[in-house]
């Protein structure tokens, strides 16, 4: 029965937390985690699965966040299996004001080579990488979406980063348009996540994880406080939450 309440608590601490940022009119930043245990989304070039990466991300921008003051709520940490309409379904009812999906991105297979790691044969590519965005014209609130898009990538070429480009190649899988080409940004108008937020939504591929190089860097605790910081600075910059 106590391990029951420990249950109960935990799930229940972070609704009501949310419940009253949403009250008193605080923004709520709702960081969904992509992917799950079982659907785990992308391979890595060492085999590892791209939901790892993505907890892993989400974790360090919700505690640079919360230091900042600012209130989360975490959709799919759990890796427990989530639809996503039920996703940003969640995000509305704990009156998140932001969605943020948290991804890691891949290639198509075309460009996806055989090595060994360990023994084991895995695919990898070096010749892509960089972060992406995604945003959808069928958000209710696309106008803020691109805005802060815009802001998040434009922070992350200032701590360094660069945006990837294969996602508007003219090929079967890609062809996305351009948003803001400058800052990464595309247009995914299908998404689910995104077109059915009721608030404004963006989607962080935060790197290229078939890519050996990138796959290990972005795995490092101060190249995700960066992209934290760079997502905190963008929020700042489209308005979602007060400069600190």
């Amino acid at each position: 029965m106590a391990h029951l309440r420990k249950i109960c608590l935990v799930i229940a601490l972070p609704l009501a937390i949310s419940q009253v940022a949403a009250r008193n009119n605080v923004p709520l930043i709702a960081l969904d985690v992509g992917h799950s245990r079982l659907h785990s989304g992308a391979i890595s070039a060492r085999g590892q699965p791209e939901f790892k990466f993505n907890v892993g991300l989400a974790r360090v921008i919700d505690d640079f966040l919360h230091a900042q003051n600012v209130h989360t709520v975490q959709i799919g940490t759990d890796g427990n299996s989530v639809s996503l309409s039920e996703r940003t379904l969640t995000a509305k009812k704990t009156g998140a004001t932001f969605f943020l999906a948290i991804h890691h991105d891949s290639v198509q297979p075309r460009y996806l080579k055989p090595w060994q790691w360990q023994g084991v044969v895995q695919q990898y590519t070096d010749s892509f990488s960089g972060f992406s965005l995604f945003v959808s014209q069928k958000n209710p609130q696309r106008a803020v979406s691109l805005h802060c898009a815009s802001a998040i990538g434009a922070a992350l070429k200032q701590h360094g980063f660069h945006a990837a480009t294969h996602h508007a190649e003219h090929i079967e899988g890609e062809g996305k348009k351009w948003a803001d080409q400058n800052n990464g940004v595309y247009y995914y108008d299908n998404l689910v996540v995104l077109k059915t937020a009721v608030m404004p939504a963006v989607l962080l591929e935060a790197g290229v994880i078939v890519n050996r190089d990138e796959e290990q860097a972005i795995q490092t605790q101060p190249v995700r406080t960066a992209i934290a910081e760079a997502v905190k600075q963008g929020l700042q910059t489209c308005g979602v939450i007060n400069s600190l």
